[in-house]
């Protein structure tokens, strides 16, 4: 993957996946000539969720940016002769931030009180250019999200994370980036939690056998109903095959 190159789109039950680019740098190519994107980390529950959430799948769908984050994305891309690499959200704003210059600053919003102000000092020691424009936690009120999006505004960040789970992030960040078109938009969903240290990565081998929600499902054993849309889209994806 080079430096530059365009991301080609795939299609995933109906809805894109870029692939064969170096998303970090396009992302970077991107923001210093003025335009800015809409990045969705895409995975089978996303997908699923989409099916029968009109808005989310047109979110999806005019994203500037769709990454397959999910195993269950990357395998029903792969049968259908597309073999790319899962690239999870964390991992692709960790590739950024080295990427930043000064003038170019992040904006973090999401978690619980005192999660994104962790994870601000913390960045601030690891990436020492690196420049915070704010940070938020995510509980406000339906009320206060014009108070919010103001105090984002204001500081003209450069990239602003959101980690507000899905969907509330995405219907968030469609919203809000009207206010700021020059500005990367980037739903991390937990990530702060990871980043600020509440909470643990699966360990590689997990993640380089495609089993990190089995690790995320024994971190959190009530998630178990949403691990359900794993075999549902699996399922689905095999249908379309064969009515193909």
């Amino acid at each position: 993957m080079s430096p530059g190159v365009a991301p080609v789109q795939r299609s995933v039950l109906g809805l894109p996946v870029h692939v064969n680019c170096d998303y970090a740098q396009w992302l970077v190519d991107q923001l210093r000539q003025g335009r800015g994107v809409h990045v969705v980390t895409i995975n089978a529950e996303m997908a699923m969720a989409a099916r029968t959430d009109e808005q989310l799948r047109s979110i999806i769908q005019n994203a500037g940016l769709v990454i397959p984050d999910g195993a269950g994305v990357v395998w029903a891309l792969g049968l259908t002769g597309q073999k790319v690499p899962r690239t999870p959200g964390i991992e692709l704003v960790e590739q950024i931030l080295p990427k930043l210059i000064p003038t170019e600053k992040v904006y973090l919003l999401g978690a619980k009180p005192g999660y994104a102000e962790r994870v601000a000092q913390q960045w601030q020691i690891k990436f020492p250019n690196l420049k915070i424009a704010g940070y938020r936690d995510g509980y406000f009120r339906p009320e206060e999200e014009d108070q919010v999006l103001e105090q984002i505004v204001k500081t003209l960040p450069s990239l602003v994370l959101v980690g507000l789970g899905v969907p509330r992030q995405e219907y968030l960040i469609q919203q809000w980036r009207r206010q700021l078109p020059q500005s990367l938009w980037i739903g991390v969903g937990g990530s702060f939690d990871i980043w600020a240290g509440t909470k643990e990565r699966a360990p590689q081998f997990f993640r380089d056998n495609s089993l990190e929600w089995l690790y995320r499902l024994y971190q959190e054993p009530y998630r178990w109903r949403r691990m359900l849309a794993l075999p549902h889209f699996a399922l689905t994806v095999l249908a379309e095959g064969v009515k193909r």
